[in-house]
C-alpha cells in the first residue's frame, strides 16, 4: 500500500538552487512525487530574514510516517541545514510533512494561502492525468 504525503519546502538561502537539489534528492527516495510550481513569499516569525521560495509536493511511498521525516532530515543535512540555521535565520532547506493520507500533521501550514493554492494547481494536474 502507497501512502499519499503532502510535503513543503521552503529555503532562504540560495533558494532556487537548494530547491532544485532538494528536489533531484527527493525523486531518488519517491518514485511517485509531482512539484508544484516555487513561489516567494515573506518570512513568518523569522524576523530581517530574506523571502522564501516555497514549494508543495504530492507524493506516494510504502514508508511510515518516521521514516518519511527521517529522510527528510538527512536531505536538510545534506543541504546544509544545522542546529543554528534557523537562529539564524538563514534556511538553506525546510521540508516538511504537512499530511500524511488523511491524518493533517500541521494545519496551519495546509491553511496558508501559498499551500492551498500550490494543492489546489497540484490536484488539478494530478487530475487531468488520470
Amino acid at each position: 500500500m502507497h501512502n499519499k504525503l503532502i510535503i513543503s519546502l521552503g529555503s532562504n538561502l540560495d533558494s532556487e538552487m537548494n530547491i532544485s537539489l532538494a528536489n533531484r534528492l527527493l525523486c531518488q527516495y519517491f518514485q511517485l512525487i509531482t512539484f508544484s510550481e516555487s513561489v516567494y513569499t515573506e518570512p513568518l516569525d523569522l524576523p530581517g530574514s530574506n523571502p522564501f521560495l516555497n514549494q508543495v509536493a504530492i507524493a506516494y511511498s510504502p514508508l511510515y510516517a518516521d521514516d518519511i521525516r527521517s529522510i527528510f532530515k538527512q536531505i536538510e543535512s545534506q543541504l546544509g541545514r544545522n542546529s543554528g540555521s534557523k537562529f539564524s535565520g538563514k534556511i538553506p532547506i525546510d521540508i516538511d510533512l504537512l499530511q500524511w493520507n488523511d491524518e493533517i500533521l500541521k494545519p496551519s501550514d495546509l491553511k496558508r494561502d501559498y499551500i492551498s493554492d500550490a494543492l489546489s494547481a497540484l490536484f488539478e494536474l494530478t487530475d487531468t492525468r488520470q
